[in-house]
């Protein structure tokens, strides 16, 4: 179970009867469907379905960070649209008290394809264990680790008192088309769908803010990776073609933001390697919760007290604060002055050397940086006579966050940088008005008007010539979890 395999058709195929849910479904719904109905050998093995009985189909996208990126876990504001890659969840409850996972795509990325464990590996003498014991007991084999997006929802829920417990064991199938470590939410697709469907199954009457959070529990708490819950918001609660204003103190979606007229946000996979960027992301996290920690040991600002550094303006950063962060800080002299960062989060490496006050002024820049972007995309869309100059100023703001991200976050990859210079170089005669790199993945946001099919086959070329890599686009957007809803089909042997 290292691969997907081809569809197999019997001579007696299954009875796949469809009682909720919407009529017109995305490809990838219909082919997660035709898959039950022709018996792949994969989806009704042992860690899969049964062949009778209820299945609930769940979808969730990919996401594009258009603005804010890093920023979000400091309450900045976040800009960002769906994507038209997605995952697709089915959930169909078991006889016993097993709870399994099956990926079509872990196999492919060197992971175990299907994990099974027990309800009860959730409790110790009849108590529910800790976030911290869960996140062992799926860290305990890497290669079955994604699991925790899946198998974690089922703890989630027992643990923030959703349910009082699960009656029955159950089966998750998954199958994605968005590609791993591309920084447009994989994982977290994942974990949404999974727990939109978690959501059905037991009634729970979740909202998309509800999934978002608990998403993020499961992230940070169980798989043990840093994530910020606008990512999941965006997932969730996103609609097709318009992009969210999600302001992440506390997190709450502010408004849809229609695209200007014959306007586009579209992705550009480099297919570049990101293991340093992942590395570096981490850091330039701990290195602003550092500087954060130092800010409200120092200072008497009533924007910190919460936690979130992006309250802070510009202007009051550069007046009170820049001077107080140190440039660069050993992770020892910062834990032997200030002790442990305000997040319980974030671990200190006493050995490296953190870059501070740059990546605090990274994300009091971006936060202000996405506050105009939106504004002029608004501008945009209700003055279509200025719209040129409005994505002309949209276009700066998503170059400088590239400048920003390179040069004060620690984050970029050459292969990234490349396809952004490549793009400005185009420009806006072309359609192309503004680039960016998604703060942690190898994947570039454009901001385009008009056709620009000649000049991405312009750009594609050089950077095939170059990097002797296929760069993917992401052209169009798929509504989110909640705006697409979900399937209940009947299975049934004939």
């Amino acid at each position: 179970m290292d691969a997907t395999p081809e569809i197999l058709k019997g001579n007696n195929p299954m009875k796949v009867e469809q009682i909720f849910g919407p009529e017109i479904k995305p490809y990838e719904v219909l082919e997660f469907e035709s898959m039950l109905r022709y018996e792949d050998f994969q989806i009704f093995s042992e860690s899969g379905f049964k062949k009778n009985g209820q299945v609930i189909i769940t979808r969730a996208p990919a996401r594009l960070d258009v603005m804010g990126g890093i920023a979000a876990h400091y309450g900045a504001h976040v800009f960002g649209l769906t994507l038209e890659r997605s995952a697709v969840v089915g959930c169909q409850a078991r006889q016993d008290r097993r709870l399994s996972a099956l990926s079509f795509d872990a196999g492919l990325h060197g992971y175990q394809s299907a994990v099974q464990i027990s309800i009860d590996d959730f409790y110790t003498d009849g108590n529910l264990k800790s976030y911290e014991a869960v996140q062992s007991l799926f860290a305990q084999n890497s290669r079955a680790m994604w699991a925790g997006y899946v198998l974690g929802g089922f703890f989630a829920i027992l643990k923030e008192g959703l349910v009082e417990c699960l009656p029955d064991g159950v089966a998750v199938v998954v199958k994605s088309n968005i590609p791993v470590e591309a920084g447009i939410g994989s994982s977290t697709a994942i974990g949404v769908a999974t727990l939109t469907a978690i959501n059905h199954l037991y009634a729970l009457n979740l909202s998309a803010l509800d999934i978002a959070r608990i998403n993020g529990i499961i992230e940070n708490r169980i798989v043990g990776v840093p994530c910020e819950v606008v990512d999941a918001i965006t997932v969730a609660a996103g609609q097709k073609d318009t992009p969210l204003s999600i302001r992440s103190q506390p997190n709450q979606i502010l408004e849809t933001v229609p695209l200007p007229p014959n306007t586009r946000l579209i992705g550009i996979h480099s297919r570049a390697q990101r293991t340093p960027t992942s590395s570096a992301y981490v850091d330039a996290r701990t290195a602003a919760f550092m500087g954060l920690t130092i800010l409200q040991k120092t200072l008497n600002l009533e924007e910190l007290r919460d936690n979130h550094l992006c309250r802070l303006s510009t202007k009051d950063f550069r007046q009170k604060c820049w001077k107080v962060l140190p440039v660069r800080l050993k992770g020892v002299d910062f834990l032997d002055q200030y002790g442990e960062p305000v997040n319980p989060l974030i671990k200190v490496d006493p050995q490296k050397v953190y870059g501070v006050r740059s990546r605090v002024e990274h994300l009091i820049y971006e936060h202000a940086r996405a506050q105009r972007i939106i504004k002029h995309f608004k501008e945009a869309s209700t003055n279509p006579q200025s719209i040129h100059y409005h994505l002309t100023e949209a276009g700066k703001l998503m170059y400088a966050s590239d400048w920003s991200n390179r040069f004060r976050a620690g984050l970029g990859l050459p292969e990234v940088e490349q396809i952004v210079r490549s793009i400005r170089k185009v420009g806006i005669h072309s359609g192309l008005y503004g680039a960016k790199i998604t703060s942690n993945g190898s994947t570039v946001a454009v901001l385009c008007h008009g056709d620009v099919s000649n000049a991405m086959i312009q750009i594609l070329s050089a950077y095939k010539l170059a990097w002797g890599l296929d760069a993917e686009v992401f052209a169009g957007s798929s509504p989110g979890a909640f705006e697409f809803g979900h399937v209940i089909l009947r299975l049934s042997k004939e």
